[in-house]
């Protein structure tokens, strides 16, 4: 039976039967928010496990209990960017570091973005900005994005808009 080491709220260490040692976290949503114009919405927060360092990913965070994650995806845009979705597609689930970690994370695109605002829990300042969805790679090779979660939703949302595009 796993047997949990240490945690918090976010996240535990556990042992498992075979006394492997993995870390256990919320199953959370990543959104990948399109303008009419084709740009992604970003975020800017700072990571804790980088010493506070600004850090640019996509607005997420964890599903509460009994939450469907459709309803996470526009609580959390509401929370972090200020936007709400008309629009969630559901582009799959992707599950971070998954030989170590025990998280679920659902990746939703977010389209005909209205303006609406919720109080979020973050204690700091989060940062937004856009790119083109074309061209995020950029980011990638200036070497402002470097969150793996985030780059791959990225690719899985321009995707789904050219397979879309294609099949219309």
């Amino acid at each position: 039976m796993p047997n949990t080491l240490c945690g918090d709220r976010w996240l535990s260490l556990i042992q498992g039967d075979d006394d492997t040692v993995y870390v256990h976290s919320g199953d959370g949503v990543m959104i990948v928010p399109l303008t009419a114009r084709g740009n992604v919405i970003l975020i800017t927060e700072p990571s804790p496990a980088f010493g506070g360092e600004p850090t640019l990913v996509l607005p997420g965070g964890e599903v509460e209990t009994g939450e469907p994650t459709a309803e996470t995806a526009n609580r959390e845009l509401q929370e972090e960017i200020g936007f709400r979705a008309a629009r969630l597609d559901l582009l799959g689930e992707l599950r971070p570091w998954s030989k170590y970690l025990h998280m679920r994370l659902w990746v939703y695109l977010a389209r005909s973005l209205t303006p609406a605002t919720l109080q979020g829990d973050e204690s700091y300042t989060i940062g937004v900005e856009s790119c083109s969805l074309a061209a995020f790679e950029t980011l990638i090779e200036s070497g402002r994005l470097r969150d793996s979660s985030a780059i791959a939703a990225l690719f899985l949302a321009r995707r789904f808009l050219e397979k879309e595009n294609v099949s219309s």
